[in-house]
């Protein structure tokens, strides 16, 4: 894991590019708190520069930015190149490749393939940039999920890559003034979707999207990987529970790679049970850690992960949300998060990474499993809302609220919204996914939408606050692959089935004394007891303002306060945004 930037300005004009790198590389610290590399070509006009969480070959060796054998390739990579031994056995047989770890090998087959074309062999977490000294072009490439960040945009100096909005922010001449639509939507998500960011001169390159900076300043784009379309196969021809299995095992194997200690969350739900209960993971005996909310009923699933850490035979540390952690994780909202951000499970998610990273480098999560097999109960609803023949569709007045507001609306797209928005108390914003319906639909649109605006962003400003890298097995291109070729009923059964059935089916077999049908529980957090208790002092003590149409948020308080909660969603957003706002002043 790292933290990169770089910055491109016409030679005879631009700033000192040294001094230049300082600064950015300084915000991005946190996230590569062992090693800081620069490179510069001052006839060319550009720099680059990472901070380094070494993992992989903690020799000098690995430092970046890396040059290619033949000098034509300056590469920077946050993140991690699962499977990158395999890839050099199949590619790069006879090389000379730089040292042992990922980066290099990711320099080698870019030398030898070329950059766009060497792209679709990737599989991991990753945000590259390369410099092509022959051609004199910029790359940049995302991972396909978006799991990694990189920003990138224009100044009057220059051009310029981060892999933060905040790091964007401090190269020379970068306007950082906030995007006054940005906000609105944040209003709206509790998050800035991609390729959005709340710096209106920054955009974010959006996940499985490639760009080039060419000699004459011309900026193409174009999406190396996109989600092939689902797949109807006939049943003699679907793939079975075993196929899945093995896909699932050589995954979360691949992830396993590292010179330091390796981790994971465990909530004893069905994803992180897939991961905790491979082989590779058991035989490895990795330490286990959950978010443990002794004094929260409906909120502690510690109870749960524990049954499965003893299944598995690993050892699992409860950490425990106390006033004191929950403090300090509120502490660092607004400076670990590099645009505002309205998730409050990122509160115990700040909290668990910290604790994490005491015995661990790296940390395997089971994000994603929700979203390619279909495991939020608006699946369900969204099946339910396809069986229903038309003319019954008024059945949904019977229910009311957003719910019978999805069952009645006229579009899969409004029927989704109106389910994320009875499940965020939030609204959404435009289709992600065109004309696409039912429930294929409704998973793109949380793979393309939620998935890298939410849950991926509040890990890895999370973890990476803390130094800590995060993986995710479950997002791969192999389990995406086998996932989409599962007919709907292996995703989410008719109407009342629970989700994510397949990965049911895995648990029962590897797990037969635990009992995985209870209703899905979720990350959340305890957000209105927190506020009442150990959060009343720091919450008090931000200037907050109205946004959009939420209403007071000072009134809001008062009512949370006298433990009225209905409101407790649009005060968040709030609490959120001037948390932000805080530590990022120079955005106004």
């Amino acid at each position: 894991m790292c933290g990169i930037v770089g910055f491109i300005t016409r030679p005879e004009k631009g700033p000192d590019l040294a001094a230049a790198m300082h600064r950015p590389l300084l915000s991005l610290a946190d996230r590569g708190p062992d090693d800081e590399g620069i490179w510069i070509d001052p006839m060319a006009g550009v720099a680059m520069g990472a901070r380094r969480l070494a993992v992989t070959d903690l020799s000098d060796k690995a430092q970046q930015p890396m040059v290619s054998g033949d000098g034509r390739w300056h590469v920077v990579l946050n993140g991690h190149i699962a499977g990158h031994r395999s890839l050099r056995k199949r590619f790069l047989s006879g090389h000379s490749v730089a040292s042992q770890g990922d980066t290099a090998t990711l320099v080698s087959l870019i030398r030898e393939m070329g950059f766009a074309e060497a792209l679709p062999h990737l599989e991991g977490q990753f945000a590259i940039a390369a410099w092509d000294a022959y051609t004199e072009t910029l790359h940049l490439a995302r991972d396909r999920f978006g799991v990694r960040p990189l920003v990138y945009g224009s100044t009057p100096q220059g051009f310029g890559f981060a892999s933060t909005v905040r790091a964007w922010s401090l190269l020379p001449g970068a306007d950082s003034r906030l995007d006054p639509r940005a906000k609105d939507i944040f209003s709206s998500f509790g998050w800035v979707p991609a390729p959005m960011t709340i710096c209106g001169q920054a955009r974010s390159v959006l996940p499985g999207q490639r760009l080039e900076l060419r000699a004459n300043g011309q900026v193409e784009q174009e999406m190396w990987w996109s989600e092939p379309a689902a797949v109807d196969l006939a049943v003699d021809q679907e793939i079975g529970v075993d196929a899945i299995e093995a896909i699932l095992d050589a995954s979360i194997r691949e992830q396993l790679e590292a010179e330091r200690g390796v981790g994971l969350f465990l909530s004893g739900g069905i994803d992180s049970s897939i991961i905790a209960s491979s082989p590779a993971v058991r035989e490895a005996a990795l330490p286990a850690f959950v978010a443990a909310f002794p004094d929260a009923e409906g909120f502690d699933e510690s109870t749960h992960a524990q049954r499965v850490a003893d299944a598995c035979d690993l050892p699992l540390t409860k950490i425990n949300m106390t006033d004191d952690r929950i403090q300090e994780a509120a502490s660092r909202l607004g400076s670990a998060y590099d645009e505002p951000f309205a998730d409050a499970s990122a509160l115990p998610t700040l909290a668990l990474t910290k604790e994490v990273n005491r015995s661990c480098a790296v940390a395997l999560s089971g994000d994603g499993g929700d979203e390619l097999f279909g495991g939020y109960r608006r699946h369900s609803v969204l099946k339910l809302r396809t069986a229903l023949p038309s003319p019954l569709k008024f059945l949904g007045r019977l229910f009311g609220g957003r719910l019978g507001e999805a069952l009645q609306s006229s579009s899969d797209h409004e029927a989704w919204a109106a389910l994320v928005r009875m499940h965020q108390g939030l609204d959404v914003m435009d289709d992600p996914v065109g004309d696409v319906g039912g429930l294929v639909g409704a998973l793109r649109r949380d793979t393309r939408l939620a998935l890298p605006g939410d849950l991926l962003v509040k890990m890895d400003r999370a973890a990476m606050s803390s130094g800590l890298e995060v993986r995710t097995p479950l997002l791969t291109e192999a389990v995406h692959a086998a996932a989409w070729s599962l007919p709907d009923r292996h995703r989410r059964p008719p109407v009342t089935g629970a989700g994510k059935p397949i990965l049911r089916q895995i648990l029962k077999k590897r797990l037969p004394g635990i009992n995985f049908d209870r209703r899905k529980q979720g990350f959340a957090a305890p957000l209105g007891d927190w506020l009442r208790g150990p959060l009343r002092d720091w919450v008090q003590s931000l200037p907050l303002e109205p946004l959009g149409q939420l209403g007071d948020p000072n009134q809001q308080l008062e009512d949370v306060w006298a433990g009225k909660d209905q409101t407790l969603p649009q005060l968040w957003l709030c609490v959120a945004f001037a948390a932000w706002r805080a530590h990022h002043t120079s955005m106004s």
